[in-house]
Order: structure tokens, then sequence, then C-alpha cells
């Protein structure tokens, strides 16, 4: 993302006319509690990897001092002390410094952790587990200090079986204040879920510790039983300030007065997540661009925030081009932050935003493989849309009219920062044959997603339970692909049927 598109996603008020602006009083951000690390272990999360069914990756803090951790799993059972048989494993610890950080792009101060003491990050990925089974886990900090048992399950392998998962498009704003309640709502209507995807931008700025605080606590019981895909979005990058003299060129600079600032991946990713390497690919990619393996359903993770570099991107192309090449599976789904097409009408009164290097370097790979569905963030309003097949090129997918897809392209947003559709809703596009058939303003969503034998069946739903979009895609033996919208949808929602959005600075982070 350019500067001047990073500064709109930043920039709500832009949706306020300068008069609103003048006579509505600045309100400064809600405070919001904050928890050192001790010797006890928290902020546990389980995170995905490529093989689900045999392995599981859990990450966790505790304080700098504690520099020697523990794992232990067992298969669950109805023992009370099935404790007696779990087996121990060594954590890998990493000291980390919540002040600076550094990354193959630099050295990095963090204004806005000055005060926060270093802590340690242990991570653990249990493996040769058993397929479709579950099991009981704890991790350690000091010694004699464990966290409480919990449970998760390992995928299946066999294709027939059936895969539900979530998938949420950006937390961001509210994140200690309105996105647990999502995130629990999303819980409880999709209690089988195998796994959660997150498309990104899950905090406001990448280098505040206390942002993840929120985030990482928003979930507690969730995030150690559900296993997290999590995509890099623009704002898990940010303007960090360069620590040393030495400035690595190729990436993007800002000089302010003295002061030198570089756009870069927050170190905290990849400090407090654990998630599959790409060996192929650069190492500015590393943890942010993987595949994860379920059962006939493969799940691909790209990093759209590279966009600043043009080789970052055609590597990505390149990988996603193989990996699709060399999937057997029958369901291949991409997730990614930035729309492929932008719906965000911001600033307002212009064309709004577009991604046009994404759409060069990725839509040729997604439609050359037919790719089923892409999940995306970024614009901050809901919208579907699809490509259809030659005879059906110019349809409008709705209940009444099925339509033969290439593939369908969805962008949600989970938090309460939302922005209104572009005006021209996806006209600008029409010559690469995508309609855009549901739109929502002003309304945050989850979605539940769900594989069977043949179906790939998508729900999206309200932050109070009610069902907002949903379609079913049926895939015959030829690959070709059926979009069958469900019928008695709700009205759109608008922000003229809504109400205006007047300010989300008063929101806790």
């Amino acid at each position: 993302m350019t500067s001047s598109t990073c500064f709109f996603c930043l920039a709500l008020p832009l949706l306020i006319s300068n008069a609103a602006l003048a006579n509505t009083p600045q309100v400064s951000k809600s405070e919001t509690p904050y928890q050192l690390a001790s010797s006890w272990p928290d902020r546990i999360i389980a995170t995905a990897t490529e093989d689900p069914a045999t392995s599981i990756s859990i990450t966790w803090r505790t304080n700098n001092i504690i520099d020697s951790t523990y794992g232990q799993i067992v298969k669950a059972n109805s023992d009370a002390r099935f404790d007696m048989r779990a087996s121990t494993v060594n954590a890998i610890t990493s000291i980390v410094s919540l002040k600076q950080g550094k990354n193959n792009q630099g050295e990095f101060k963090y204004p806005a952790n000055d005060k926060l003491p270093d802590v340690n990050y242990h991570a653990i990925t249990f493996k040769n587990l058993s397929p479709d089974t579950l099991y009981n886990y704890r991790v350690s900090g000091s010694k004699g200090k464990w966290s409480p048992w919990q449970q998760i399950k390992t995928s299946p392998v066999t294709v027939n079986k059936d895969v539900e998962f979530l998938y949420f498009g950006d937390a961001q704003n509210g994140i200690y204040s309105h996105w647990p309640m999502v995130l629990r709502r999303a819980w409880k209507n999709a209690t089988n879920a195998e796994f959660a995807i997150y498309a990104g931008d899950l905090v406001n700025e990448g280098a505040n510790d206390k942002q993840w605080s929120n985030w990482l606590n928003a979930g507690r019981f969730i995030h150690g039983m559900l296993p997290a895909v999590l995509v890099a979005g623009n704002h898990e990058y940010d303007w960090q300030v360069q620590a040393n003299e030495n400035t690595n060129n190729s990436i993007k600079t800002s000089t302010k007065a003295s002061t030198q600032k570089n756009w870069a991946l927050s170190t905290l990713w990849q400090d407090q997540f654990t998630l599959p390497p790409a060996p192929s690919l650069p190492n500015a990619l590393q943890e942010t661009v993987y595949v994860s393996h379920y059962p006939d359903l493969d799940v691909f993770v790209l990093n759209s925030e590279a966009q600043g570099d043009v080789a970052l991107l055609q590597a990505q192309a390149e990988w996603l081009d193989d990996q699709l090449q060399h999937s057997t599976t029958q369901w291949r789904i991409v997730t990614m932050h930035h729309p492929i097409f932008s719906s965000c009408g911001v600033p307002l009164n212009t064309p709004g935003q577009d991604e046009p290097e994404i759409r060069a370097a990725f839509l040729p790979i997604l439609l050359k493989h037919n790719v089923d569905l892409v999940l995306q963030g970024h614009d901050h309003t809901y919208a579907r849309g699809s490509i259809g097949t030659k005879e059906d090129i110019a349809v409008l997918a709705s209940h009444a009219s099925p339509k033969k897809v290439k593939s369908v392209f969805v962008t949600s947003v989970a938090g309460p920062k939302t922005y209104p559709q572009k005006p021209t809703r996806w006209q600008e596009y029409s010559h690469y044959g995508v309609t855009l058939e549901r739109i929502g303003e002003n309304t945050p969503t989850y979605q539940v997603i769900k594989k069977t034998n043949n179906n790939l069946i998508y729900q999206s739903f309200t932050t109070d339970g009610k069902l907002y979009d949903g379609f079913t895609l049926t895939k015959a033996l030829s690959g070709q692909k059926i979009l069958q919208v469900i019928s008695d949808l709700p009205e759109q929602r608008t922000f003229d049927n809504t109400g205006d959005y007047k300010s989300h600075h008063d929101l806790a982070e």
C-alpha cells in the first residue's frame, strides 16, 4: 500500500464533512487494562501448521526471567488423571525487547512500548499426532507454574469428512471494547470449527504491544483451542523508527526532520506467532506466506502488503502458481488482506481505493487455477462478487439465477470501524468479468464456512447473530462450479438506512 492509501485507512474522519468536523469535539481513546508478563504463561495461542492432521503449534509469553519452558500433551480420555500419561516437550524460547526489534529490514525502535520490560516468548510444535483426535495440552512458565489444561483437535485426513471454519475481516479498532463480543458470538455459532482465518489488520498499530495484549486476550480460551490462520495486513506493518544509521534502501522510507522511519512488518508478529515456513520464498515473506492442508481443502495465505516491492509480489505469485499446480484437493481457498477488487469508497468524492499491483500479480494465478474462494479484508465494508464462466460471464448471481463461476471474492470487516462502498460498485472492473452481487455498509460480520463432500457452504452473520448473506458452491466431477445464493436474504444495509457513522476515536484499543 502507498503511504497515501495507508493514511486513508487510518483517517476515518474523512467520512465526515469538514463542517461537521469543525463542530465535533476530539475525543481521546478510551484506556484499556494491560497486564505485564509474569512467571506464569499467558497469551497462549494455537496457530496453523502445514499439516494440521499431525501437528499443532502453540506460542505463549512469560517474563524475561523464564528461559526454560515446556509443553505437555496427551490424548483426551475419560480418566480423571489423564495428565499422568502426558508427554513433555521442550519449548524454544526467544528473548524479546518490546522497545525495539530487529528483522531482515533493519533494527527498529517501538516508542509505544518504551516503558515496557523485555519478555520471553516460547513456542512448541507438537508433532507426530494422530489425525482427527482430541488432545489435552498445557504449557509452563517457571517451575511448577502451568497453564490450565486445554483441549484441541487435530484435523481429519479422510477427504469426505466435513470441515467447518470461521473467517473474519479486520478487527483493528475497538479490539478491547467491541471485538471480543464478535469473536465469542462467532465461536458460539460454530463450535465445530477446525480453524479460524483472520484476514489481516488484527490491530491498529502492529508495533504496539498494548494493542496485541487486547487482541490476544479477547479470545483467551478460543485462541488456545481454535488454530488461527493469520494474515498480515498493512496495520501489522508500521512506520517504525530506525534504530541505527544502516538503512536498507530497498524498502519504503520516510524522512521527517532528522528522524528516519521505515515501513516494515512489526517484529512482534513473528515473536508471538508460530506459522509455517515457505523455504522457497525470501526472508521478508517468512511466516506471512504459507499453506495449510485440510481434508480435500487447501488454504493459501498471501502477504498483499508486500505490494511496495514488485519482486516480493512476483515471488508470491510464482509460489502460489506452483502450490496450486501441485494441489490435489477438491477445494482451494486463498486469503490475503487487500482485495483483488476494492470496494472502499474513501476518500469521499473520489474513485476510492484500488490495489492494481495486487490484482496484476495474483488475479491471473487465481483464474488460471479456478481458485474457489478468495477471502479478504482491508476495505472495512462487506462485498461479495464472482467471475462467471464464459457462458455466465454477465450473470448476476441470485437465488433465482444460479451462476456457473470460476471464483468467488469476499471482503468483510469484523470491527466497528466501517467505510462506505465505492459509488461505482465495481463497474471499473467489468472487463475482468466480475460482478458485485452483495454489499453491506456500517455492518461488521463474521463468517461460517463449511466444506462438505461436493459443496462449499458460506454464511455471513451480523454481530447479533442474524444471517446477512449466504451461498452454496457446488462442484461437479468435471470441476464446474455452480453458485447458488440462498433465498430470503435481508435488505442490503447501507449508511442511508443505518445512520451516519460519527467517529471511532472513542473506541477502546
